[in-house]
């Protein structure tokens, strides 16, 4: 008798935990069709959260022309990371090779905006950095994700793109490679985009995959900037392509440019005569980078 009424208590226990089990699945359903579910992608290599219900993809956006309101707000959602409020993080690496070049060119100039593509981790041997904490705003690009991660750690002033600029006046997804560095550190430091004509890669590099590539006018717009004081180009041989991009007409004006000539087809000759032709004048070498100012 009494193991008849055990059994019983067992099975009536068991009945109300499954009951109890359906109910709170019924619950659960109901709240996730009412509440949009909060995802994780990864854009650019930075993780962001987005709700599923707005989200745009980079599949969705990289054919539509460039004036297309869908790409500006694809570019300030998933892409553009704004200035850090934070302290700066530094670990006194080596500062710019190219100091006292930009001084001769801004002097004190305590404002301005400038682009600086190729950025590194936004320390090492950057070109911007004195500026940015003179006052100056910015952008910097810099398409390799690991450099891209070390960067944000860095607590810069100045808006952040993880992508590579287009080489083409279209957006563009291109095959990137990274390098094979000697220095435990820095050992991705380098990284190239691998085109028809530019895609040597030796034993200097390794294919890392695809990244997405947009217009510097397109960037500019979706930031609302016009006029760039400075522009320096570092991208491992595409700067004469990606100079070719440029507008030239007075939607975007850039003062100053640097570019890093050492792997570009044609050399200093080739940037040199596409630059005059656009109304800059040469002002000097230094190391591997020539300077250019736009005629006033």
């Amino acid at each position: 008798m009494f193991l008849k009424r055990a059994v019983k208590a067992v099975l009536l226990i068991f009945v109300m935990l499954m009951i109890k089990c359906l109910w709170n699945s019924i619950l659960n359903d109901t709240h996730n069709q009412n509440t949009p579910t909060v995802q994780s992608e990864e854009v650019a290599g930075i993780p962001k959260p987005f709700v599923k219900m707005s989200h745009i993809s980079f599949s969705e956006i990289k054919d539509l022309p460039l004036g297309d309101p869908r790409i500006i707000e694809y570019l300030r959602r998933y892409v553009l990371i704004p200035p850090s409020k934070l302290p700066y993080v530094f670990t006194k690496e080596m500062g710019s090779l190219y100091k006292e070049q930009v001084k001769q060119m801004f002097g004190t100039k305590s404002n301005g905006f400038f682009i600086e593509c190729g950025a590194n981790d936004g320390e090492y041997l950057s070109n911007t950095l004195e500026l940015e904490m003179r006052g100056w705003k910015g952008l910097l690009i810099e398409a390799q994700p690991e450099l891209g991660k070390m960067l944000m750690t860095k607590n810069r002033k100045a808006w952040f793109a993880n992508v590579c600029l287009s080489p083409y006046s279209n957006i563009s997804e291109i095959e990137f490679a990274v390098g094979r560095f000697m220095n435990a550190r820095y050992k991705n430091a380098i990284g190239k985009l691998l085109l028809p004509d530019n895609s040597y890669m030796g034993t200097l590099y390794r294919k890392y995959g695809k990244v997405p590539c947009f217009p510097i006018t397109t960037i500019m717009a979706a930031l609302g900037v016009t006029h760039v004081d400075y522009l320096s180009l570092d991208v491992e041989g595409v700067e004469l392509k990606i100079l070719n991009t440029l507008p030239f007409d007075g939607t975007l004006v850039i003062d100053y440019i640097q570019v890093e000539i050492n792997h570009v087809r044609g050399g200093q000759k080739a940037v040199k005569r596409f630059l005059e032709s656009k109304g800059y004048d040469f002002l000097f070498m230094h190391d591997i980078d020539a300077f250019y100012k736009r005629r006033f």
